[in-house]
């Protein structure tokens, strides 16, 4: 650390609240306190600890840190116990912890969550003991991840901040208790990780997924790990996912990697299929009946059955690349009824038949290998597709059955270093993907206070589409709900984050057109994103809206927001617009 910390913590107190103010207005995150923390605080002289500082990424945050891992454990914020400094940018309270990795773990609803969080931390005390000095009731930093997670600590107050000598002394006495931890839990642990308690389901999904996210980037693709989270999440809601957007943005290598990280690519249980653009019918992927009347299957049908076989039940990726080179809604538009066919038998989950007999034409040693064909529990589809003039576009019928999800961000900005650390794949089990959610009024009962609040915001959505005759069905609504009581369950993103996805991947996708009215639905739906916009000008056009974001930079879902001032701006000067810009 500086020589001058205590002058250095004490600006970080003092005017981290009033930078983070003009940030947002300036929409500038690298002003000079930002480059303290990351620079002038983060610097620790030992070779097995990393000290670095974090005000955000994109945005200035919450709650900004400063953070001491040892490489051993971790170097991430997000995984594993490290030694931080928390700041209260309201109370301006300055908190330094022994503290969990879960920053993105535990959402204002998810109490449980938090209440394992807190058993663990007295776990992780009991095993490595007590230090003088160091406080372990429940502190209140402004986020209730680091608060629920908090092992020990040593709060300071402007008024308290002491002089560099004792800083520097309540440090050490923190490295000491880390140094336990990695001498007494992480070094005993078998996987060296903390084990989570018997019951702990939410954080062994989380746990999961950093390990999927630790594989991806080791394998030198750099995926946000909340897109990640996100295309997990669709997962599973249901087996059928859309990665659409730019050509070249790593759609079709997310889901190969993807795959590898779960142990299904090398396994024989990844398949990717590219689409022709001659396919005009169901035969393409199911199969047809030759001159010799001899069933010759489609491109899927082996894997299905291969899937449908498998005795451990272990998951199959099936990647259907380019989707769009053909008409979708033609040569997929069986199988899109079928899945909607999903039922709960005897704890599996059963379909009608991907082909009825009758199209076995008399081929009776076909008709004994796939007529009782359906679709398993254990295929999840995701399909590749790029928006462009060779392209054709999506149908209702196909947006309704699908999370879609935009690739179409780049950033060229390259990392300060890569890592060359290796990491391993991840064997998942058929649980870890396949929904228990089929119906809501059945398989969501124990959660209906849950699912009456989501249930309230997505009908403020739908009764804006309804103006228009654009309202969506039952399907698209239980869908949205899965998915976010899926997030309320294992806490992976903020709800708002959570909800903004769902307008992104199943709301604004449907929404295109020439009149008026689109243009209306445009208008009122940007008012629900901003949160606090008031259109006091009569109607408000795109570029009136994105300057709102810009100026304001405040909205309760910034993303769809955005995209909403993309699609009105288009309407503007094209008098057409579409989700695909």
């Amino acid at each position: 650390m500086s020589n001058d910390l205590q002058k250095l913590l004490k600006k970080f107190m003092e005017e981290y609240q009033s930078e983070l103010n003009e940030a947002r207005k300036d929409k500038d995150f690298k002003r000079p306190l930002g480059n303290i923390v990351r620079k002038d605080i983060a610097h620790l002289p030992e070779n097995i600890y990393k000290v670095k500082g974090s005000v955000g990424a994109g945005s200035w945050a919450d709650v900004p840190w400063i953070g001491v891992f040892d490489k051993r454990v971790t170097m991430s914020a997000q995984r594993g116990v490290y030694i931080v400094y928390l700041l209260n940018k309201t109370t301006k309270e300055l908190f330094l912890t022994l503290n969990q990795g879960v920053t993105d773990v535990v959402t204002t609803s998810n109490s449980k969550a938090a209440d394992n969080l807190q058993n663990r931390a007295q776990s992780i005390r009991s095993k490595i003991g007590s230090f003088p000095g160091l406080e372990s009731s429940l502190i209140g930093s402004g986020s209730k991840a680091y608060d629920a997670g908090c092992i020990y600590y040593i709060k300071y107050t402007l008024d308290s901040l002491p002089e560099d000598e004792e800083l520097y002394s309540d440090l050490n006495k923190f490295i000491e208790a880390y140094k336990a931890y990695y001498d007494k839990v992480f070094l005993a642990s078998e996987e060296n990780d903390v084990q989570v308690e018997e019951g702990e389901g939410e954080l062994q999904v989380g746990q999961q997924i950093e390990k999927i996210f630790e594989y991806i980037n080791s394998k030198g693709f750099v995926y946000d790990e909340k897109l990640l989270k996100n295309f997990y999440l669709s997962l599973k809601s249901k087996p059928f996912v859309l990665l659409a957007g730019t050509s070249g943005t790593g759609k079709t290598r997310l889901v190969r990697l993807f795959a590898e990280a779960i142990g299904a690519y090398g396994s024989g249980r990844y398949k990717q299929i590219a689409v022709k653009p001659d396919w005009s019918d169901s035969m393409d992927l199911f199969g047809h009946v030759n001159l010799d009347n001899r069933f010759v299957p489609g491109a899927i049908v082996e894997f299905i059955k291969k899937a449908a076989d498998d005795p451990d039940k272990l998951p199959y990726i099936l990647c259907l690349d380019e989707m769009n080179l053909a008409r979708v809604e033609y040569y997929f538009s069986d199988f899109l009824s079928i899945i909607e066919t999903r039922d709960l038998v005897e704890d599996e989950i059963v379909t009608d038949n991907l082909v009825p007999k009758v199209c076995y034409s008399g081929d009776e040693d076909a008709e004994k290998l796939y007529s009782n064909l359906m679709i398993p529990e254990n295929l999840y589809i995701i399909g590749t597709v790029n928006m462009d003039e060779t392209t054709f576009p999506f149908s209702k019928k196909v947006l309704d059955r699908a999370n879609t999800i935009e690739f179409s961000y780049v950033d060229f900005n390259l990392p300060e270093s890569i890592s060359s650390n290796e990491a391993e794949a991840v064997e998942v089990k058929n649980e870890f993907l396949r929904s228990d959610y089929l119906k809501l009024r059945i398989d969501c009962i124990d959660k209906w206070e849950a699912v009456k609040k989501f249930n309230y915001d997505i009908t403020k959505i739908n009764s804006v589409l309804e103006k228009s005759d654009s309202h969506f069905g039952y399907r698209m609504r239980d869908e949205i709900i899965f998915y976010m009581l899926y997030n309320d369950e294992f806490g992976l993103l903020d709800e708002k984050e959570a909800f903004d996805n769902q307008i992104m991947q199943k709301i604004l996708p449907r929404i295109q057109g020439s009149s008026e009215s689109t243009a209306n639905i445009l208008r009122e739906l940007f008012k629900i994103c901003a949160g606090s916009f008031i259109n006091n000008n009569g109607q408000t056009d795109g570029h009136k809206m994105k300057s709102y974001l810009d100026n304001k930079g405040i909205a309760d879902y910034p993303k769809s927001a955005e995209k909403i001032c993309k699609m009105l701006r288009r309407y503007e000067d094209d008098d057409f617009t579409s989700f695909w810009v």
